[in-house]
């Protein structure tokens, strides 16, 4: 069984940036992968760029397309059954001494759109590998991390946050989610932001950015065609929403 070292994958690194606990990496599969059991010493968050892969784990099989995000734990086996080549990933390592550091647990990493676009963001400042880039990296992850769940919340927040996922590119307003989830709209403006860490606009947002991403492998949309069927007003609103949540310009994404 192969265990692989930090910043270490199966295809070939073309960036590498590691500060504090954390690395970031840019890896591309230009051939045929080892296809036994592996693992890796740290845990890891993987979005894929271009290509994809069927890969095997102990309970699952999972196939992964571009705009894909696979959470991997450290230690955990995992094997490549097909890779598409050429394939191109951003990886995201976490050590156990930075999770200690902040007292956090991999597990409570949230799935959300934030997520996928806060890696993106992450992976650029890694470019910049600025004197600040620490700081701010850390910032950007720490807040994924900042809205672990309570025993206590309310049922209609994930009956909210599924009718949000189910009709992300619909406008619906504040007064048919509360008709719909049977919630005062008072008392979903009030507690949204406690539990999504954001306003209930930017959460609407940041899901229509998320479908974009993955939605922009399909090479015969145009940039104004992919802004309509996400739900933006013009080409010229998507562009600022997609710079603000994901740090680059839909065409500066499309190049990577």
């Amino acid at each position: 069984m192969l265990r692989l070292e930090r910043s270490r994958y199966l295809g070939t690194n073309v960036h590498s940036f590691s500060t504090g606990g954390l690395t970031i990496s840019e890896t591309i599969y230009h051939q045929k992968v080892f296809e036994g059991w592996h693992c890796h010493e740290n845990h890891h968050i993987t979005l894929i760029l271009k290509g994809g892969n069927r890969e095997q784990r102990k309970q699952e099989e999972i196939t992964a397309s571009p705009g894909a995000i696979l959470r991997y734990n450290e230690g955990e086996l995992h094997r490549n059954m097909h890779t598409q080549h050429p394939s191109r990933n951003i990886n995201l390592e976490i050590e156990d001494a930075f999770l200690s550091r902040f007292q956090l647990n991999f597990s409570h990493l949230q799935h959300s759109p934030d997520l996928k676009l806060s890696l993106l963001k992450i992976y650029q400042e890694s470019k910049i590998a600025g004197p600040s880039s620490q700081t701010s990296i850390e910032a950007m992850l720490l807040h994924l991390f900042s809205n672990k769940g309570s025993k206590n919340r309310p049922p209609w927040i994930d009956q909210l946050r599924n009718l949000l996922h189910d009709r992300w590119n619909e406008s619906l307003s504040l007064q048919e989610l509360s008709t719909l989830i049977d919630i005062h709209p008072v008392t979903i403006s009030k507690y949204f932001p406690r539990y999504f860490s954001c306003t209930l606009g930017e959460y609407m947002r940041k899901l229509r950015v998320e479908k974009a991403v993955d939605l922009m492998k399909e090479e015969q949309m145009s940039l104004t065609e992919l802004a309509y069927h996400c739900g933006f007003f013009d080409q010229s609103h998507f562009i600022r929403a997609f710079k603000t949540c994901t740090g680059f310009r839909p065409k500066e994404y499309q190049q990577l």
